[in-house]
């Protein structure tokens, strides 16, 4: 896990990564969400003493992918980057029912470029 503070927000960034293929595997991604329940169930977060706005994030990256996407981006922002990277029918549902989950859920998801 990695943390990131923005502000009065502390992103709690649990990440999985592929290195040939577009999305890590699928036990990774339910590895990630078994993470995200931990941390979205987090209701005393502290910083030095003081307290804090938690928000998790489920960060997918891969060395096949170009450009990003988030959960918080638009349906229509998300269509392009499915179309971008060469998503498959399977993969682009995969990645709507993890964004479903995550607007259920409050937290995040993240699609980036890394080696």
């Amino acid at each position: 896990m990695k943390l990131k503070i923005v502000k009065e927000t502390i992103y709690l960034i649990e990440g999985k990564h592929s290195q040939n293929s577009l999305l890590p595997s699928k036990g990774d991604i339910k590895d990630g969400l078994l993470k995200m329940i931990l941390y979205c169930n987090l209701t005393d977060v502290k910083v030095n003493n003081k307290r804090i706005k938690s928000c998790p994030v489920l960060l997918l990256t891969s060395s096949r992918l170009t450009d990003s996407m988030s959960s918080l981006d638009t349906k229509q922002k998300r269509d392009k980057y499915f179309e971008k990277n060469k998503f498959s029918n399977s993969q682009k549902t995969m990645i709507e029912t993890l964004i479903t989950e995550a607007n259920k859920n409050n937290f995040i998801v993240k699609l980036i470029y890394s080696k």
